[in-house]
């Protein structure tokens, strides 16, 4: 239940423009919302949108600092321990909760996964309910722990109360098996696929099997300190109970219930202070299958005619993304084997994955790009950034070099005086948050605008209607003409046209591009006199921050400038001038 409910915060976090999503998450035990602070929140537009406001806020940070960090901010925040601790089996919960966002988070990071793909990940691991052992119950104490453990694998270990519940039974397997049986013969161990001497291999093979669960029923009545119970049950398949390791050291073969019961209740009479007998009375019989029985039903909810189902919801490109045809990993895992020839040897040295593109990003917003070119000390933003991330270096210098690099490289062949380091803050607009209205539409059709493009993978269809909502790296301002420009710390082969474009496609950083290009032009509209698209639009920059270098114009930058004609298709699909 706690994966379920877990599942249902997270799914609200990663769309936190989604009422129904949000809403669905308050009703959780986890923020000790009653009834009718429910229902008087529900009808508080002030109070939903402060929550709103609020889930923005984790969504946020787990986008930048990952899912752990934003979880403990959460429980801290919104004081889930405390509503827990206030329900049954808190302490177990608890411990459900803490334990499967540790079990997310390692999926997060082992398959490098994005906010989309985690929530993927985590609803099929509900779905197949697996039992690895990683994913077993984590006990709040092991003090009163019950283990159950296989016999074969108590061997030479002791317990305080042992109980054996299934000695008394054998398996019928090999009295029904008819193509394959496996037996010794002259100390060699053979397989009789159907020869004719297949029923004397078969006895052999029984008396094997009857020889090692004698040797498994002396291990596990020997593992206990103080006592052991071992049970032995009347049942209608006695033959099979009576071909039992059990059976066969108490000489029950022959003997009916009565006379087995007999013989039992003379070991006890023989030796009363170690050995013990009662039969267990089972009252009536049961028949059928054993349900709960329905306390105060008269309480329960009246199922609604209304469907709930609303197609309104807070997206975004990665949610975009993630339909893509040719589906790519969102944060990819480089291969170390890959050819590499990168200009500057402590480029390549810097670890590949998500926590050195958060780190990049960090400081890129949080310095003036012209002291990052002057080599300002940054040395202590620097490492608490990567204290934050998790990102570990040998030589944290590296870090300066590749800003310094990234600042400092042109980006446009005809102007060198264009880069990152002449441009004031007042011409900069760092981390744009952005909400793009979105009627009714198929994602799939926005296959037939960008088709053929060259950084576009098609879509799968997908009904969306509501916000699409992100954050765009920088927009900037240079020579009346204004960019998207978005920074990427993919290590590839090389940085020349055609492996910075197969990245683009295969991640589809085109889609981003052509949204972003969409959002720069509807908030111009809005924001600039006179506004004209061939005019004042100057293209988008992806900066693969890792392939920069100064001294070469353009180096591992990637640039394009949509068309307008599909730019404004684009518009049209989306609906409205709203942004």
């Amino acid at each position: 239940q706690e994966a379920a409910d877990l599942h249902a915060l997270l799914q609200a976090v990663a769309h936190p423009g989604d009422m129904a999503l949000l809403k669905q998450a308050l009703t959780l035990d986890w923020f000790g919302l009653g009834g009718q602070a429910l229902y008087q929140l529900i009808n508080n537009e002030t109070a939903l949108d402060a929550w709103m406001s609020r889930f923005l806020g984790y969504y946020q940070d787990w986008q930048q600092t990952g899912l752990m960090a934003m979880m403990q901010h959460l429980l801290a925040q919104e004081k889930i321990r405390q509503h827990l601790s206030k329900t049954v089996m808190a302490e177990r919960q608890l411990t459900n909760l803490h334990h499967l966002i540790e079990l997310v988070q390692q999926a997060a990071v082992d398959k490098h996964l994005g906010i989309n793909k985690t929530l993927d990940w985590l609803r099929t691991a509900i779905a197949k309910a697996s039992s690895a052992e990683d994913q077993q119950l984590r006990l709040e104490s092991d003090d009163d722990a019950v283990k159950i453990v296989t016999m074969h694998r108590s061997k030479g270990l002791e317990y305080s109360i042992v109980f054996c519940p299934y000695l008394w039974q054998r398996s019928d397997r090999l009295n029904r098996e008819k193509l394959l049986i496996k037996c010794h013969e002259n100390d060699r161990m053979i397989v009789d696929l159907g020869s004719e001497d297949f029923e004397r291999h078969r006895e052999q093979a029984l008396k094997e099997e009857l020889a090692e669960d004698l040797r498994v029923f002396y291990v596990a009545v020997t593992r206990a300190k103080y006592r052991c119970y071992v049970a032995w049950a009347d049942v209608r398949s006695q033959d099979t109970a009576n071909e039992s390791a059990m059976a066969w050291l108490l000489e029950f073969a022959g003997a009916d219930f009565s006379g087995q019961q007999a013989r039992l209740q003379g070991f006890q009479k023989e030796d009363e202070n170690t050995f013990g007998y009662r039969l267990l009375e089972v009252p009536g019989e049961v028949t059928g299958s054993y349900q709960k029985s329905a306390i105060q039903a008269d309480f329960l909810a009246r199922k609604r005619k209304r469907a709930l189902y609303t197609s309104w919801q807070m997206s975004s490109y990665t949610a975009l993304s993630a339909l893509s045809l040719n589906d790519a990993p969102e944060l990819p895992e480089d291969k170390a084997g890959e050819r590499q020839v990168e200009p500057e040897k402590s480029k390549m040295d810097l670890p590949r994955g998500a926590h050195t593109g958060n780190v990049v990003h960090d400081l890129l917003e949080n310095n003036a790009f012209i002291d990052l070119a002057q080599r300002k000390d940054i040395s202590a933003q620097r490492d608490k950034a990567c204290q934050r991330y998790g990102l570990k270096l040998d030589r944290p210098e590296m870090i300066d070099d590749l800003l310094q690099a990234v600042v400092v490289t042109p980006l446009s062949d005809k102007d060198s005086a264009f880069c990152l380091m002449n441009l004031a803050e007042n011409q900069c607009l760092k981390e744009m948050p952005f909400y793009l209205s979105m009627q009714s539409m198929d994602a799939s059709q926005i296959n037939r605008i960008l088709q053929d493009t060259p950084a576009f993978q098609a879509l799968t269809a997908k009904q969306m209607c509501g916000y699409l909502t992100g954050f765009i790296d920088l927009i900037c301002e240079y020579d009346d003409r204004y960019y998207v420009l978005d920074y990427k710390t993919n290590g590839l082969p090389d940085y020349d046209l055609e492996t910075l474009t197969h990245a683009m496609r295969e991640h589809n950083y085109g889609l981003q591009y052509w949204i972003y290009t969409l959002v720069l032009h509807r908030y111009l509209q809005t924001r600039l006199p006179d506004y004209d698209y061939d005019m004042h639009f100057g293209g988008v920059r992806y900066l693969f921050v890792r392939g920069m270098q100064p001294e070469l114009a353009m180096s591992g930058v990637y640039q394009d400038k949509p068309d307008l004609e599909r730019v404004e298709a684009l518009a049209a699909l989306f609906g409205g001038n709203q942004c």
